[in-house]
């Protein structure tokens, strides 16, 4: 299987080698397309490619012979060159992170490394986006998040094959497998792996913006904190309350829904 690794947080983020190296050991053939610098919370956003850059990147020691490049562009602009353009072999599936935060609830929302995702799956092709919980100083254990994409991995080849009872799939929609994993240093203390649905956190509603200096808004500087300690537990089946209990969380998603189960009252005309 030809897997592409992307990202959103850049081609120099640790994140994207230690999931590249995952897909490597699970015995994939693997290559990458990554922004040249952070293009996070861009969702899936293809701005105008005008003068946009693809420059090859030499991998490190250990991905000898891999293909990866590096576009001045989004996370959805990256994985569109690299099923268009011809630069790389046919490609199998799409993998995208690991993101440095949680890509949870409606984050999913604004999310580049979910946005990746998500257009791989509008190809047809099996896709996950792979995103580790942030805290602050403490160092990013992305090993721990790279075994959880390892042990995973499994899921794309069954999703492609179309398997009847992965995951309850009962048609051919897209496919989208949003794993969150907690910040656990070691994947021994993992508590395990859980298939959970979206949570109704809303960052919106833990943000707190000020003014400074406090009074008229002309020329203030607008400030932004997100006020953690407001946040509420979470439902253990969902993505976020999975996480905070320490389970690797997978959401199966999907770009195309028809929304047939609304009845709207529209207008005659």
């Amino acid at each position: 299987m030809h897997i592409l690794v992307t990202n959103d947080d850049g081609i120099d983020s640790p994140g994207l080698w230690a999931l590249a190296g995952a897909m490597r050991a699970a015995g994939a053939q693997v290559s990458i397309v990554a922004p040249a610098e952070e293009q996070s919370a861009m969702s899936m956003a293809l701005p105008p490619q005008a003068n946009r850059e693809l420059r090859a990147i030499i991998p490190p020691a250990e991905f000898d012979g891999m293909l990866a490049f590096a576009h001045n562009g989004s996370p959805v602009a990256c994985v569109t060159i690299a099923m268009l353009s011809g630069v790389l072999p046919p490609i199998d599936a799409v993998v995208s992170g690991i993101n440095r935060g949680l890509n949870s609830g409606t984050n999913v929302m604004l999310s580049g490394t979910v946005g990746a995702a998500m257009i791989g799956a509008m190809w047809g092709l099996p896709a996950m986006a792979v995103s580790l919980q942030y805290r602050g100083p403490e160092p990013m254990p992305w090993h721990t998040a790279a075994y959880a994409a390892q042990r995973l991995f499994p899921l794309l080849a069954q999703i492609r094959d179309q398997a009847p009872l992965v995951l309850n799939i009962r048609d051919q929609a897209p496919l989208v497998l949003n794993i969150n994993v907690p910040h656990i240093a070691s994947p021994s203390e993992l508590r395990g792996f859980r298939q959970t649905r979206l949570s109704e956190f809303f960052f919106g509603h833990y943000l707190d913006i000020g003014l400074t200096p406090p009074g008229p808004a002309e020329r203030a500087q607008i400030t932004f904190h997100f006020a953690r300690e407001r946040i509420p537990e979470f439902a253990l089946d969902t993505d976020d309350g999975a996480v905070l209990a320490g389970y690797v969380s997978v959401t199966p998603l999907r770009p195309m829904i028809d929304g047939s189960p609304v009845r709207l009252e529209l207008p005659d005309q």
